[in-house]
């Protein structure tokens, strides 16, 4: 009687335990690691990207050929529509939890929409980690490229930015979360790395290969503009950049280059109150290495030229933002944040209000030199 008990008291329990019937493998979905949006007659374009998860896990041993890499794309009023489009005419689900890149055209900037930014916070499952980049390029061909040695594509610049930019640092890769904050601030600048790609510099075999690169950004002020700047014209912005790592610079003296590598800039600027308005004193202390130099030199001349160059590195790109009406040094956030009376009197609103071609008023640069990268123990007079 007992055992007849416990028999009666235990099939409900199992008949409440969760079985596997509706299990999934990674084989059964589509992922979507990235996501391209542009915008043209009235319309947004969606581009996605799909990577094989099962080709990118077999990692102890190099890959005989690359991983297929599927693009897709569909036109829609707002980006969610275009999105449901793609799940409708895909052969698996469309899972975006594993979305890693978002890609924005040129033309969604000028639209200055934040439709972007709301879908994204919107969709529980989009990380607000993910990178974000601007490009002038095609996104077909942006997302069709795949990484070296038959590796997929989440072993580029598209995926991997940091691992650039900590050995190359001239353009600061942001996230979401970071892209959005900065635009809710007043005088707070946005610099947006552009991406973009080019088949000039590797081959494989005979054949040129295609390589990601970041050629410039968009420096985007508070939804006021948003011009596009190379990269030497953002030269500047690197010595007002606490995590610059590591960033070349040449100089030329007596007929001979001299390369260093210079880290982890200390600056500060400060508004300075000089002929009825404020401008800028900036202060910039760096130390590098001397990587490249092929004769003995004064060690003092070397660095009064490195401060020059760096000087000059920032005249130019604060020439570049005036003639664009940008604040690529984001000068506009010091002053807001230290003057806030004055920029309220004021009612500024764009770069062009507080900032013209006299707006520097001084540029103090001071240059250490750690090690001279040389086998004798002073290879410097």
């Amino acid at each position: 009687m007992f055992r007849i008990c416990k028999i009666c008291l235990t099939l409900p329990l199992i008949l409440l335990l969760s079985g596997c019937w509706d299990e999934k493998t990674i084989q059964d979905f589509h992922y979507i690691t990235a996501i391209g949006i542009d915008f043209k007659d009235g319309e947004y374009i969606v581009y996605t990207q799909l990577v094989d998860f099962a080709a990118v896990a077999k990692t102890e041993a190099k890959p005989t050929q690359s991983p297929p890499v599927y693009v897709g794309k569909q036109k829609g009023r707002s980006i969610s529509i275009a999105i449901n489009k793609l799940m409708r005419d895909t052969q698996q689900s469309l899972y975006i939890g594993h979305v890693s890149t978002f890609v924005i055209s040129e033309n969604v900037l000028k639209q200055q929409s934040s439709e972007i930014v709301d879908y994204i916070y919107r969709n529980q499952l989009l990380r607000y980690s993910a990178n974000i980049f601007g490009t002038k390029s095609s996104m077909d061909e942006l997302f069709s490229i795949n990484g070296y040695f038959n590796l997929s594509p989440l072993y580029t610049t598209l995926y991997l930015p940091e691992d650039v930019y900590r050995s190359r640092s001239y353009i600061e890769p942001i996230t979401v979360q970071r892209y959005y904050s900065n635009q809710r601030e007043k005088a707070s600048t946005t610099i947006l790395p552009s991406i973009s790609w080019n088949d000039k510099v590797w081959k494989e075999k005979d054949k040129n290969r295609k390589s990601l690169y970041m050629d410039g950004a968009f420096v985007i002020y508070y939804k006021v503009s948003q011009p596009w700047f190379s990269e030497k014209e953002l030269s500047g912005v690197r010595w007002l950049t606490k995590r610059t790592n590591k960033t070349p610079v040449s100089i030329n003296m007596n007929k001979q280059d001299i390369y260093a590598s210079f880290s982890h800039p200390q600056h500060k600027v400060k508004p300075v109150f000089k002929d009825g308005k404020y401008k800028f004193d900036i202060e910039v202390d760096v130390s590098g290495k001397i990587l490249g130099l092929d004769t003995q030199m004064d060690i003092d001349k070397i660095k009064r030229k490195f401060e020059s160059q760096i000087k000059k590195d920032i005249q130019t790109t604060f020439k570049s933002g005036i003639q664009k009406n940008a604040d690529p040094l984001s000068l506009g956030k010091t002053l807001y944040i230290k003057e806030t009376k004055y920029w309220q009197e004021n009612h500024i609103k764009e770069p062009a209000d507080f900032l013209d071609k006299d707006s520097i008023h001084d540029i103090n640069v001071k240059v250490h030199i750690l090690n001279t990268g040389g086998l004798e123990a002073k290879p410097l007079q």
